[in-house]
């Protein structure tokens, strides 16, 4: 699809920048600038600042719900209670991971498991990159549970290769129109950017 809207994107850190560049080339529209990669905190400390770029050009943040709220709406308007048309506030539910494991032959193929352990609904998994990690404790594929998997008695919450692996399933694998089938957030987000790309209120 040809781009007809470049816009600035403001994410918490570099999974989400590969997933967004996905989701706004499918729908057509083009990344100038990455800003953020600082984390969640960081966003929200500059929110409004980035709110008031928005009058001289295009913006689009995305955010994970986590537990900040019970969905999207509390949180953004917490966030930013009065929100530039040109700022596009996107949150996955419950994280990123969630609109990853949507698509869940794809990803049962990359994790080398069966298509029965993905959830039918990840947006329902309480801590969704969790329950990336726990599938992936049963890859048939040895370098898979090494890379996403935390070694056995470490202290780190994931394996060293974990978001250099799930950029890799983003950006090679990854499908946003299948994905949205089984992620609400993620489809409000593609049809709330089609609106806003083509010129329609949000």
């Amino acid at each position: 699809m040809s781009s007809s809207l470049s816009v600035n994107i403001l994410v918490e850190g570099d999974l989400d920048e590969a997933v967004l560049k996905k989701v706004l080339d499918l729908v057509g529209i083009e990344v100038t600038n990455v800003y953020g990669r600082r984390g969640k905190n960081y966003l929200k400390e500059n929110v409004g600042r980035f709110n008031q770029a928005a009058r001289h050009g295009k913006w689009v943040l995305l955010v994970d719900l986590n537990k900040d709220a019970e969905c999207p709406p509390p949180l953004i308007a917490t966030w930013l209670p009065t929100q530039h048309p040109n700022l596009q506030f996107r949150v996955a539910v419950r994280a990123i991971e969630a609109w990853l494991l949507a698509e869940r032959d794809e990803m049962a193929r990359f994790l080398a498991v069966s298509p029965q352990r993905i959830p039918l609904q990840p947006e329902d998994e309480e801590r969704p990159k969790n329950t990336l990690i726990d599938l992936a404790r049963y890859s048939r594929n040895r370098s898979i549970r090494g890379d996403i998997v935390p070694p056995i008695g470490s202290t780190a919450s994931q394996g060293k290769l974990y978001t250099s692996r799930l950029i890799e399933f983003a950006l090679r694998h990854w499908n946003p129109e299948r994905a949205a089938a089984n992620s609400p957030s993620l489809r409000r987000s593609l049809d709330s950017l089609l609106r806003w790309k083509s010129g329609v209120s949000r």
